[in-house]
């Protein structure tokens, strides 16, 4: 279910946010857990066929939120793997770290299982709208995908 409505917006070509906005820290945690690499790849892959002449452009505007979010995403994902350990030793105090390391890796794939067949899944028409300028727009523009704001506001409490 989270995946399905993480993607969905994700693919979406979302209009910008409006700048007072307050970013949910459970759904941006979430949303921190999708494997980016990944799912542009995918995109990109996808765009190569519905919108070619897109793809440049795209590439440039993923590279640079990549730059931009690269390291708030590796802590935002220890955290949360942080989390869960915590959570399952609470639970579980017997659990072996085989169990643990288990449990985060099934979490995980929450995440991340299905990213081939959900970009796949998605209309030609969504597809080219997303590739020519809806999904470089939601990277430049929703404040749910500046990670760094994600981890500035759990940090600091703003």
């Amino acid at each position: 279910m989270i995946r399905n409505i993480v993607l969905a917006w994700a693919l979406a070509a979302a209009p910008a946010s409006a700048a007072g906005e307050t970013i949910d820290v459970a759904a941006g945690i979430q949303l921190a857990q999708i494997d980016f690499d990944t799912y542009h790849a995918l995109l990109l892959e996808r765009c190569k066929v519905v919108a070619p002449d897109a793809v440049d452009a795209l590439t440039a505007v993923m590279a640079q939120w990549k730059e931009n979010n690269a390291d708030a995403l590796l802590i935002l994902r220890q955290l949360y793997k942080v989390q869960l350990i915590q959570q399952m030793r609470a639970r579980q105090p017997d659990a072996t770290d085989a169990a643990i390391a288990a449990h985060v890796a099934a979490v995980q794939g929450v995440f991340n299982g299905g990213l081939r067949d959900r970009v796949a899944g998605v209309t030609v028409d969504e597809a080219k709208a997303s590739c020519e300028s809806g999904y470089a727009r939601t990277l430049q523009t929703q404040r749910d995908m500046d990670f760094n704001i994600l981890l500035k506001r759990m940090t600091l409490g703003r």
